[in-house]
């Protein structure tokens, strides 16, 4: 339940924003959950199409193009290598190493998907967003995480880049 009122908030200050030529309001979302009997993480993280387009032309390729049914391998190798850079999970003092599964487009937001393997279980966990932060000092990335039905939130920016859960 609260996931869809951020969700329906976070489209909301879209819509709002699509009004003016660049939108004010600079967001990510991204869940992670635990599923202890594949002992992995399960990542989605939700972006700007515009921005994140925007984000992988300024910093890998300006012909770079995010289309809904184009699934260039070379994007896709960016979009990894920007996500390997900018999030971080650290479970007992060990960064763990993220694999892009996919992607797709929902409306005006591409969804990264990730997995992290071979995660022990852990009371604590570090994460670090950075995501579009280097291209919009206004971002927020919007962290919630799920272990054994419970959810708990992070609000990560440029400045507050990291966070630790405990649970």
């Amino acid at each position: 339940m609260k996931f869809t009122r951020i969700f329906l908030l976070f489209s909301l200050i879209y819509s709002l924003s699509a009004f003016t030529s660049a939108h004010k309001y600079y967001l990510s979302i991204t869940e992670i959950e635990y599923a202890d009997e594949q002992k992995s993480l399960q990542i989605i993280s939700r972006i700007f199409v515009d921005d994140f387009q925007k984000l992988l032309q300024t910093r890998y390729d300006e012909s770079v193009e995010l289309i809904r049914g184009k699934n260039n391998q070379q994007t896709n190798l960016y979009i990894e290598r920007y996500f390997e850079d900018k999030l971080k999970i650290e479970i007992n003092n060990k960064t763990l190493p993220l694999k892009f599964i996919g992607k797709r487009y929902e409306d005006d937001l591409i969804i990264c998907y990730f997995e992290a393997t071979d995660v022990e279980n852990f009371d604590r966990v570090s994460v670090t967003n950075l995501i579009l932060t280097d291209l919009y000092q206004e971002q927020k990335n919007l962290i919630h995480f799920k272990k054994n039905g419970e959810t708990k939130s992070l609000m990560l920016m440029k400045d507050k880049s990291e966070g630790e859960l405990k649970f």
